[in-house]
């Protein structure tokens, strides 16, 4: 395999060398949609200094964190599905409607994981812990890592996981199915 054939896949390639291509891939392409992610959130974090109150019968609710992973996730939608289209997943299938799926897929994580599970997390790191979620764990060029990017970080290794289970059996996978079936047969 050459780079060419790595970066974006040939149809020379048996359906293992395309696996493994696929799994190399997903990481790289991950670690590009992760840092769109932490720096969409980071940049958001900046500019929304103040909490932002949405009042539901009476009550304030302060939603900052979620207009944050909010806006982080729809710039990650957009790095994701090209990265996975072009270089991961190789799909010429119909653009809008592997979009969809593709957003619907997110959709879930995004609930699941960047709603429920961070909020979850930032909860037990301030309940359990007792650590303020801006408590500064490192400095690095006057950049202040607090511990709420810490957390970030280790909800974007479990979203890589799980949105590349849902990108290759669930969004692009009658593609790969089609063409690993194809070189099955031609194989026999």
């Amino acid at each position: 395999m050459n780079v060419k054939e790595i970066l974006f896949g040939s149809d020379s390639l048996t359906p293992r060398q395309e696996n493994i291509r696929e799994l190399a891939m997903y990481p790289i392409a991950g670690a590009f949609t992760a840092a769109a992610n932490f720096v969409s959130f980071v940049i958001m974090d900046m500019l929304l200094i103040d909490p932002v109150y949405l009042t539901v019968f009476g009550r304030g609710i302060e939603i900052s964190l979620v207009i944050k992973q909010f806006v982080s996730w729809v710039a990650t939608i957009l790095t994701a599905h090209t990265t996975n289209r072009i270089f991961v997943f190789r799909s010429h299938g119909n653009y809008f409607i592997e979009l969809f799926g593709f957003a619907a897929a997110r959709l879930s994580t995004f609930v699941l994981v960047e709603i429920l599970l961070f909020s979850f997390m930032v909860n037990f790191l301030e309940t359990r812990l007792g650590i303020p979620q801006d408590r500064v764990l490192f400095t690095v060029a006057s950049f202040e890592c607090i511990y709420l990017y810490l957390v970030k970080i280790a909800n974007n290794i479990v979203l890589i996981i799980l949105n590349f289970v849902l990108s290759k059996w669930i969004v692009f996978r009658a593609k790969g199915r089609k063409n690993i079936k194809e070189a099955e047969d031609a194989g026999q």
